[in-house]
This record gives C-alpha cells, structure tokens and sequence, in this order.
C-alpha cells in the first residue's frame, strides 16, 4: 500500500484508485507526529515542538473536512486524501531530515546555504503534491489548487506557530 501512495510524490498513479486503511492512516499519524517532533524540537523547545505539530495536524484535518464537506462528497476521499498529504510529507520530512544535521554542520562553511536551497526545493515539492492531489482528488483546476495548496501550507505550518505565539507559549 506504501508504494501505492509513494507514486504520488512523483505525480503518478490516479489518487481515485487508492486502497484506502485505517491502520495505515494512523501509522502515518503517528510518524508525522514523530518527524515533525523530532524537526520541530531541534528548533524549539520539546513543549512547545509538540504543541506545535499537534496544532499542524489539527489544522490538516480541519482544512480537509472543509475542502471535502464544500465538494459535497460527504467522506468518501476525507481518509484517502489525508492519508496521500501524509504519505507525502512524511516522505518529505524524511528527504529533509538530514538537512538538519547539514544546516547544522555546514555553518560558517562555503556549502552552508546549500540546506537551505535543498530545503526550499523540498517545499515546493510539497506544494507540488498537495497541488497534484487536490486537482486529482477533487477535480478542482490547476489555479484553484495551487491557491488551495499554498494556503494549506501557509495555514499550517505559519497558522500553528501564529497560534502558539498568540497565546504566549
């Protein structure tokens, strides 16, 4: 099944066609959870890392119930959709997880922009996906996407952090 969802990140498959398991959501729940802990807790710290990627997972589930419930489709692609934004970042946060160390290890040096590049890549890559699944999934057209992804992202990882400062932590 992981392969399955795999070929999304590099724009193959048709997302229609996914088996779709419970079991298989939540595992890749979890290692969201776990990746963006591990990220988020070099950056931050453990109390706040956690509250942090909490909030980015709520808000997932909050912007997809929305995009699902407005395209009258009940849930029936709710778990399969979320399941392919998960799959995919977690495959995203696994390329990225070693520019970390990188970042880390190259500062001061002449290669210490280069995570940086790397990462940027990585997040239009991201948006790339997002983009690629709400078009597919929900047949919305290329600009509606785009504009869906970007405010997904925005909303989410900036939405959270924006939340965590509001309220002091």
């Amino acid at each position: 099944m992981l392969k399955d969802y795999i070929q999304l990140c590099w724009f193959k498959g048709e997302p229609h066609d996914l088996p779709v398991d419970r079991k298989f959501l939540w595992i890749n729940i979890s290692l969201y959870l776990l990746f963006g802990l591990f990220i988020q807790a070099n950056i931050s710290d453990p109390i706040e890392a956690f509250l942090q990627v909490f909030l980015e997972i709520l808000i997932t589930l909050v912007f997809m119930s929305v995009i699902v419930l407005k395209r009258d489709e009940g849930f029936y692609n709710f778990e399969r959709f979320l399941t392919a934004i998960l799959v995919c970042e977690n495959f995203i946060y696994v390329l990225g997880l070693p520019l970390a160390f990188w970042f880390i290890f190259a500062k001061g040096s002449a290669v210490e922009l280069y995570p940086i590049y790397i990462a940027a890549f990585l997040i239009f890559w991201s948006l790339a996906i997002i983009t690629y699944l709400l078009k597919e999934l929900f047949e919305f057209s290329w600009q509606i996407s785009m504009s869906l992804s970007i405010f997904y992202f925005l909303l989410t990882y900036l939405g959270s952090l924006g939340l965590l400062l509001a309220i002091g932590i």
